[in-house]
């Protein structure tokens, strides 16, 4: 009885809620010059300012001019982690990759129009948003391919987008930066969530993604099926093992001579950067434009970093 009456309240505490999660479509614009914020180096910084101009998009990005050149023939598409947004996740990147001579764009999905609280839809609706947006980068740049970078969700849908709606015809190299990209169990609540009656329903209408990305989804199973990678396109995860919300097994793709998978502490062993400011890690970022740009790469510059904490400008 006692723990019937906490699944009760546990529902009824997230259905108080629902309303203001609940997600409506947003649509995957046509790249247009959008609002620009100020560069951040954390992410609670850059996620507080969205709150306050939930319009902003990072410097650099969807500029309507840009024409990938031949040292960066393909356009990078971000792809934004739960609840985020393009300006929250991508402040400090997306103005980096623009440096660097890459053309960037960003878009919102799986939310209510003009909210800061993205990505809590479908993950299959996500999906054909991702595809429709990757397709008007295409037309508007004159690429055949793009680049995807995509970070916690934002790294798990571009495996279904290009698994299962055809973007593997797309997609030259998709980087994840401490994605999902095998579902995620969240230290075991996701997974009791999922086979709570009631709880599982809630979960649902207040965040769909949370429900498809849990590890042993319908939706996990999809993505995966016929393996989790396919062929001419490259693939790059990266994850830390201070991470907290993702391991590394749940982050990791199968191992193939198209895939690269990094632990950052590998890299350099004092950086112990969380799932959150992993966007803002100087360490992360060197290791994603590396990713993209082999033929520039460079070893980044190992240094401290500690978890929860915001990572060095």
């Amino acid at each position: 009885m006692r723990v019937a009456r906490l699944i009760r309240l546990a529902a009824a505490g997230l259905l108080s809620v629902a309303a203001a999660f609940v997600p409506a479509p947003a649509g995957a614009r046509a790249p247009g010059p959008p609002p620009t914020g100020p560069v951040q180096n954390n992410w609670a910084s850059a996620m507080l300012y969205s709150v306050a101009h939930p319009q902003a998009y990072p410097r650099g990005v969807n500029e309507p001019s840009c024409r990938p050149d031949p040292a960066h023939p393909r356009p990078v598409v971000l792809v934004n982690g739960t609840l985020e947004n393009v300006y929250a996740t991508w402040s400090r990147l997306a103005p980096q990759l623009r440096s660097d001579g890459f053309c960037v764009f960003g878009f919102h999905y799986g939310g209510q129009e003009g909210s800061p609280f993205q990505q809590l839809g479908p993950m299959r609706a996500s999906g054909r948003q991702l595809a429709a947006f990757v397709d008007r980068v295409r037309a508007a740049t004159g690429a055949a391919r793009v680049d995807l970078v995509g970070h916690s969700q934002g790294g798990l849908l571009p495996l279904y987008y290009i698994n299962r709606l055809d973007g593997r015809t797309k997609v030259g190299r998709m980087v994840g930066i401490e994605p999902v990209s095998r579902g995620v169990r969240l230290h075991g609540v996701l997974t009791v969530m999922a086979r709570t009656p009631g709880l599982s329903q809630v979960e649902g209408l207040v965040c769909a993604a949370c429900a498809d990305f849990t590890a042993g989804s319908p939706f996990m199973r999809e993505a995966a099926e016929g393996g989790h990678t396919r062929p001419g396109v490259e693939y790059t995860t990266i994850i830390s093992r201070a991470d907290g919300l993702v391991t590394v097994a749940e982050a990791q793709v199968p191992p193939a001579r198209n895939v690269t998978n990094i632990v950052t502490q590998d890299v350099c062993p004092t950086d112990l950067v969380d799932h959150a400011n992993a966007v803002y890690d100087d360490i992360t970022l060197r290791l994603v434009r590396d990713a993209l740009d082999p033929a520039g790469s460079r070893p980044p510059r190992c240094h401290v970093t500690l978890p929860l904490l915001p990572p060095q400008p």
